[in-house]
């Protein structure tokens, strides 16, 4: 499965591009992950993936920050499948993830990059589906991708045994750092071993957070490229005013006539839209029906299967504009999307940074 962007298929910005003459050979990786990496599409290393992977295999604890869409998913899982032993049954990478379809997603990277890796046994983890299966799949199960909640029960229940584990990964860190989170950070890190090689990743890292991660760490190195600048060069941004009225239903009907205007008037193959609400993005999606723009809507109150066809619909192109809380504003891949609306202002910075990097993915211009 490829699951990488074509180079060649069109311009690249800068941000991704390197200088060097080196290819993924040249990193010194093994024939299985070599062959799994040309398998998966990948042609040459972009930035981060020249810079990190080799400090990674050296067994250092690293601390990545780098675009949106530059390549770190590969970062990680190159490290963890050079780093598995397959003839054994023990779990021995961990990677936690922040949301159900980061989760899934990295675990398609990793299946993909471990396509010449037949032993290789790696399963997800995530809430909304039942509890026995999980179980199952820990019988032989090399590594564990999964959101922190889930991973935490399996571990509380002696299914995970973690004694095991050299590995672990903690994407979207600054994500999981958040207070909704870290209590069962700490939970589940203080369960690990202490002889582990641990890697945190993101686009974004509040400085405080940065420091906070090195608590977890051993003379963490840092990785950091564009951290003054961290929105990807191929993405345009513009706005539109709309009034204000003292009745939130009247500012909703407002930003509707605004979508249904942009959505009309711009060329774009897929769209995501997002909002602060749950309940403002199902009235979107049924308003957007309604007026012949067919939609699909994700949340965090559907259930687990809505929300597994919601992004099978995205990534396969069958849904032309996608409704979504932050449950997709950070981590997802879709190499269509070329238009991103905010609905609402977001919480923070870092979160409008997220949103805006789903568009503009491996330096690709929009």
């Amino acid at each position: 499965m490829s699951v990488a962007h074509k180079l060649s298929e069109k311009a690249r910005t800068n941000d991704v591009l390197i200088s060097e003459t080196v290819d993924f050979a040249g990193l010194l990786l093994s024939e299985a992950v070599l062959h799994g990496l040309k398998n998966a599409g990948f042609e040459r290393p972009s930035p981060i993936q020249l810079k990190a992977i080799p400090l990674g295999r050296c067994g250092l604890d690293l601390i990545v920050q780098a675009k949106s869409g530059t390549g770190k998913t590969c970062v990680f899982s190159v490290i963890a499948l050079e780093s598995v032993e397959v003839a054994a049954t023990s779990t021995q990478v961990l990677v936690l993830a922040p949301t159900r379809e980061i989760a899934i997603q990295i675990w398609e990277v990793v299946k993909s990059l471990g396509s010449a890796m037949p032993s290789l046994r790696c399963h997800t983890f995530i809430g909304g589906l039942p509890l026995h299966e999980d179980k199952k799949k820990l019988q032989l199960c090399h590594i564990a991708i999964g959101t922190p909640g889930r991973i935490q029960n399996l571990i509380e229940a002696g299914c995970l045994k973690t004694d095991s584990i050299r590995l672990f990964v903690m994407d979207e860190a600054d994500k999981l750092l958040e207070e909704s989170f870290q209590e069962q950070i700490n939970w589940i890190f203080s369960s690990l071993p202490d002889n582990k090689q641990m890697l945190a990743l993101s686009a974004t890292y509040p400085e405080y957070m940065a420091q906070h991660l090195t608590v977890y760490m051993r003379n963490p190195t840092f990785i950091r490229l564009n951290i003054t600048d961290p929105t990807l060069l191929g993405i345009k941004q513009y706005y539109t005013g709309v009034a204000s009225h003292p009745l939130p239903h009247k500012v909703f009907e407002a930003k509707t006539a605004a979508v249904v205007d942009l959505l009309s008037s711009v060329s774009f193959h897929q769209c995501l839209i997002f909002s602060n609400m749950q309940t403002r993005a199902q009235n979107l999606e049924n308003e957007l029906t309604s007026r012949g723009w067919p939609t699909t809507c994700i949340a965090g109150s559907l259930g687990q299967k809505d929300r597994i066809t919601a992004m099978a619909k995205l990534k396969t192109y069958k849904c032309r504009v996608l409704i979504s809380t932050d449950l997709t504003s950070r981590g997802i891949d879709a190499d269509r999307v070329n238009l991103v609306i905010n609905l609402d202002v977001p919480k923070d910075h870092e979160t409008y940074l997220h949103r805006i990097g789903r568009a503009g993915r491996f330096g690709e211009t929009v």
